[in-house]
C-alpha cells in the first residue's frame, strides 16, 4: 500500500500542469514569417456565421513594412474563412522543386508517389494544383514555397495540405519546425500554440492524411484551412444588386442624354453613326463617392444605400443600324487595366459593332479605373492596410456596370438619340457583354452579379489576381513600390496572397462557384474565355483557372490539351475555353515570371477574325463553334503587329 502511494505521488509530481491559451499572434508551424503556413485555422474562431467560424489575425499577424507598421487585419478578420482562390504558402530553406508537380503536368497531382496534397476533408478528393517557387525574388534565401490550386475551392469547406519528401538543393531533406514535429511524433511541449491544436491535428488532420496514403511520420509539414462561406464573401455585392434593382425599377434607371456625336457614314472607313454621353443616377453604397472609399456598413457589417450618384456611360450606334434601323443586341464593353469607358471607341470594336449591327455601351469600372490611379499609388506607396479600397469600391463598380444594363433595357431604350427612322436600335431583350483583359477580370465578376446576362465573352482574362500579377508584365511598375515598402521579399509575396481575400467579391475567381451553381431566382450564366497563349500581361493560366471554375469544355479540335478541361465537339450550349497560340512567339516561362521580350500576344484575340466570328456566333445562336480551320493558331506578326 505504502509502495503503490509513493508510486502514484511519483507520477503526480512528474506530471505537467496543463498549458493554457489563447494562441499567440505567430504560427510556429513554419517560425520563417508570422502568418505562415498559409492559410491556417490557427487563425480561426469560433463564430455564429455560416462556417461556423471568423477569421482572428492579431495586431502583428500580417506583413510588416520597413516602417514597422503591419497590415491592419480588420477588414480580413470580418471574413468566415478563407479565399477559395487565393494561393498556398510556405517556407523551407534552400528547398528544391525535384519531384514536384508544375502546372505543365498538373495531371501528377493524382500520382501515390506525389509530394504534395490538398484534400477536401469533407469528400476525401485531392484538389488539383502546382508547386512553384517565388521566383520575382532575387534572393534565392526570400523565395517562399506556393502551392496554387488549379480550380476554385468549394466554398464554406475545410481542406487539409500535406507536405513531403522534399529536398535540399544539396539532396537532404529539408528541415521541419519543431513545432510541427511535437505535433507529428507526439511530442509534449509547454507551448499553448502546439498543445491547444494536438487534438484537432490527431483527430482531422493526420486521418485524413493517412487515408489520402500520406504517412503521418513521413510529413515535413501539414496543416488544414477553411474557405469563407458564400454568403459572406458574395453577399455584399448581391443585396446591393438587388436594392438597386428595386430602386431602379423596371424602367431602368433616370438618366439624361448630355452629348450627341453624330458621324459621317458617308465617309469610307467610318463605323460609327452617332455616340452618346449619357448620365444615369445610380444608388450609392460607399461611404462617399470618390476614390479610396469603403462600402457603408451597418451593425451587421452589410453595406446600406448612401444616396444617389451619377454614372457616366458611353453609347456607340453603328452605321450598320443607320443604314438599317431594327431593334438589335446591345453589347456592354468593360474596358483594360486602369483605363475608362473611352475604350469602346477603340477602331476594331467600331468595326466589329458596325459588321454585326450592335450597339455598344460601357461604364468606367470604378475602383479599377483611370480615376482611381493616383489613390491607389499612394495606398501601395504608404500603407497597404488601405487596400479593401480597391475591392470594396470596385463592388460598387459592379453594381453601376448592372446599373447600366437595366438603363439599356429600360426606358432608354426608346429615346429618340436611340432612334433612326421612328425605329429603335436597341433590343432590350437582347443584352450581352464583352469585356477584354481586366474588362475580362472583373467581367467575369460582373457576370455573376448581373441579373440580365446570361451570355458574355471573356477576352484574354483570367484569375485570381494572387496567380496573374507576378506573371504580368504590367504589375512590375508595382513591384518596385512593393520593395521599397519591404525589406523580406517574402513579405511582399504573403501580401499578395493574403489580399486575395479581399480581392475575391470584386474579381472573376471569387464568382465562378455562383456561376456555375447559380441560386435560386438567378440566372444560368454561358461564358466564352478567349484566351492567347504567350499573353506577357494576363497569364491563360488565369483563364484555366477560370474556366475549370465554371465547367467549361474547349472546343475540337483544341489548341492543346488542358488537363482538367473537357474537349467539346463544336456546337454545344454552355461554356468554353478557347485558346490561341502563336507560332511566331516564344513559349512562356513556367516560373511566375511574365514572358520577355515585346512579342505580347495580349491584343491578338480581339482582332482575330475567327475570335470575332466566334463571337458573333456565340451572341447570336447561345452556341459554341469552331470558326478555326483546325487548332486555333497564327502569327502574331500578321494579327498583331
Amino acid at each position: 500500500m505504502r509502495f503503490a502511494l509513493i508510486s502514484l505521488l511519483a507520477l503526480t509530481a512528474c506530471k505537467k500542469d496543463p498549458v493554457e491559451g489563447p494562441f499567440s499572434e505567430c504560427d510556429p508551424l513554419d517560425t520563417a514569417l508570422c502568418a505562415l503556413p498559409w492559410p491556417s485555422s490557427f487563425y480561426l474562431v469560433e463564430a455564429d456565421t455560416p462556417t461556423g467560424y471568423r477569421v482572428n489575425f492579431g495586431p502583428t499577424s500580417l506583413p510588416v513594412n520597413r516602417d514597422d507598421m503591419p497590415l491592419d487585419p480588420t477588414l480580413w478578420n470580418e471574413k468566415d474563412g478563407f479565399s477559395t482562390s487565393g494561393p498556398l504558402m510556405t517556407y523551407f530553406a534552400d528547398v528544391s522543386l525535384d519531384g514536384v508537380v508544375s502546372h505543365v503536368d498538373l495531371a501528377r497531382y493524382l500520382d501515390d508517389d506525389v509530394r504534395t496534397v490538398i484534400l477536401d476533408a469533407e469528400t476525401g478528393e485531392r484538389v488539383p494544383h502546382w508547386v512553384e517557387l517565388d521566383m520575382t525574388a532575387e534572393d534565392p534565401e526570400e523565395r517562399l514555397l506556393v502551392l496554387r490550386n488549379a480550380e476554385p475551392f468549394a466554398h464554406a469547406r475545410r481542406y487539409v495540405v500535406g507536405i513531403r519528401g522534399l529536398t535540399t538543393s544539396s539532396g537532404g531533406s529539408v528541415a521541419v519546425s519543431t513545432a510541427f514535429a511535437a505535433l507529428r511524433d507526439g511530442t509534449e511541449t509547454d507551448d499553448y500554440d502546439v498543445e491547444g491544436r494536438r487534438q484537432h491535428f490527431d483527430d482531422n488532420v493526420f486521418p485524413a492524411l493517412e487515408a489520402a496514403g500520406f504517412a503521418r511520420g513521413e510529413l515535413q509539414l501539414a496543416w488544414d484551412f477553411v474557405t469563407v462561406s458564400r454568403e459572406n464573401s458574395l453577399g455584399r455585392s448581391l443585396w446591393m444588386r438587388d436594392d438597386m434593382l428595386e430602386r431602379v425599377g423596371p424602367t431602368g434607371p433616370s438618366y439624361e442624354v448630355v452629348n450627341v456625336e453624330e458621324g459621317d457614314c458617308s465617309i469610307e472607313g467610318e463605323h460609327i453613326a452617332r455616340s452618346l454621353d449619357v448620365v444615369m443616377t445610380v444608388p450609392n453604397y460607399q461611404v462617399a463617392d470618390e476614390p479610396g472609399s469603403l462600402l457603408t456598413r451597418d451593425d451587421q457589417g452589410m453595406p446600406f444605400y448612401n444616396g444617389d450618384i451619377a454614372v457616366d456611360v458611353r453609347v456607340r450606334i453603328p452605321c450598320s443600324l443607320a443604314a438599317n434601323p431594327r431593334p438589335a443586341p446591345a453589347i456592354q464593353y468593360g474596358h483594360g487595366l486602369l483605363g475608362d469607358r473611352y475604350e469602346v471607341n477603340t477602331g476594331w470594336l467600331s468595326e466589329l459593332i458596325d459588321t454585326n449591327g450592335w450597339v455598344a455601351f460601357a461604364t468606367d469600372w470604378t475602383g479599377m479605373a483611370s480615376d482611381d490611379v493616383n489613390t491607389i499609388t499612394l495606398m501601395l506607396a504608404t500603407d497597404l492596410s488601405g487596400f479593401g479600397m480597391i475591392p470594396e469600391r470596385g463592388q460598387q463598380g459592379l453594381i453601376e456596370a448592372a446599373a447600366a444594363t437595366e438603363l439599356m433595357a429600360g426606358a432608354f431604350a426608346a429615346d429618340p438619340a436611340v432612334t433612326f427612322d421612328g425605329v429603335s436600335v436597341v433590343d432590350p431583350d437582347q443584352i450581352f457583354y464583352y469585356g477584354n483583359s481586366q474588362g475580362g477580370i472583373i467581367g467575369t465578376a460582373l457576370m455573376g452579379v448581373s441579373s440580365r446576362f446570361e451570355r458574355g465573352v471573356l477576352g484574354v482574362p483570367g484569375g485570381p489576381y494572387s496567380l496573374l500579377l507576378s506573371r504580368s508584365v504590367d504589375f512590375e511598375p508595382f513591384f518596385l513600390v512593393f520593395k521599397n515598402k519591404y525589406s523580406d521579399h517574402r513579405e511582399i509575396m504573403m501580401a499578395m496572397g493574403i489580399l486575395q481575400m479581399l480581392w475575391d467579391p470584386a474579381e472573376g475567381a471569387g464568382w465562378l462557384e455562383a456561376i456555375r451553381d447559380p441560386g435560386e431566382g438567378e440566372l444560368t450564366k454561358h461564358l466564352l474565355f478567349q484566351a492567347a497563349l504567350g499573353d506577357a500581361q494576363v497569364s491563360p493560366l488565369g483563364a484555366e483557372f477560370l474556366a475549370r471554375g465554371v465547367g467549361a469544355g474547349t472546343v475540337a479540335p483544341q489548341t492543346r490539351p488542358v488537363e482538367g478541361i473537357e474537349e467539346r465537339a463544336p456546337g454545344f450550349v454552355g461554356s468554353a475555353l478557347v485558346e490561341w497560340s502563336y507560332s511566331d512567339v516564344p513559349e512562356a516561362p513556367v516560373e511566375n515570371l511574365p514572358p520577355e521580350g515585346d512579342l505580347d500576344t495580349h491584343e491578338c484575340p480581339r482582332r482575330q477574325p475567327e475570335a470575332q466570328a466566334q463571337i458573333a456566333d456565340f451572341f447570336s445562336t447561345g452556341t459554341i463553334t469552331q470558326t478555326c480551320d483546325g487548332v486555333c493558331e497564327a502569327l502574331r506578326a500578321e494579327v498583331c503587329p
